[in-house]
């Protein structure tokens, strides 16, 4: 709770600012409209030079707002997202290693990257992965779990017992409970 708290606050703050700088000129257009209308200027010239960068601004903050979210937000969430589904295909390749070597599956972290170990997992920087074994009591064998995420991503990769890799959707339930007890577990 306190922790998405803070990172909201963080990115309401951040956006605050963002928005003062685009519309400092409009800031700076009202203010000398006003003062003008005190000291008893040409007001109707201000009022249109006003409204004119006010008009102005809110392209360019249109603009900037959609090439920030189209292409730079959305690029590196998906990447991030994209990081975490590695880390349990590696991790799907090392259990199969380890299992043909051994004959059961090991347990992994959690544990946040960058991590290697010597089966071949790899987890990469900023992502948190966990492998738990457990038994399928349907098929009555070992079988077991991968969750992973990045942190500073979005979805919550997930490796079931019948050997998908899925990515849950980020807004469920079950994906607000893996994210919180991953990130919890490497504080």
């Amino acid at each position: 709770m306190i922790p998405s708290i803070v990172r909201w606050s963080i990115t309401v703050i951040c956006f605050a600012c963002l928005a003062i700088i685009v519309f400092a000129p409009s800031i700076y257009a009202v203010w000398f409209y006003l003062i003008s209308r005190r000291v008893g200027g040409k007001s109707k010239k201000t009022l249109s030079a006003t409204l004119t960068t006010f008009a102005i601004n809110l392209i360019l903050a249109y603009a900037l707002f959609h090439l920030g979210v189209d292409y730079f937000f959305t690029a590196k969430v998906a990447e991030r997202d994209s990081a975490a589904r590695q880390a349990v295909e590696s991790a799907v390749h090392s259990q199969k290693k380890f299992f043909d070597s051994q004959g059961r599956y090991y347990s992994v972290g959690p544990v946040r990257g960058p991590y290697k170990d010597e089966y071949g997992l790899s987890v990469k920087k900023d992502v948190i992965l966990q492998v738990e074994p457990e038994w399928d009591k349907d098929r009555a064998r070992a079988s077991y779990r991968a969750y992973a995420l990045n942190v500073w991503g979005r979805a919550v990769i997930i490796r079931g017992t019948d050997g998908k890799v899925l990515t849950l959707d980020a807004d469920s339930e079950k994906a607000e409970n893996i994210r919180e007890k991953l990130v919890r577990s490497v504080q």
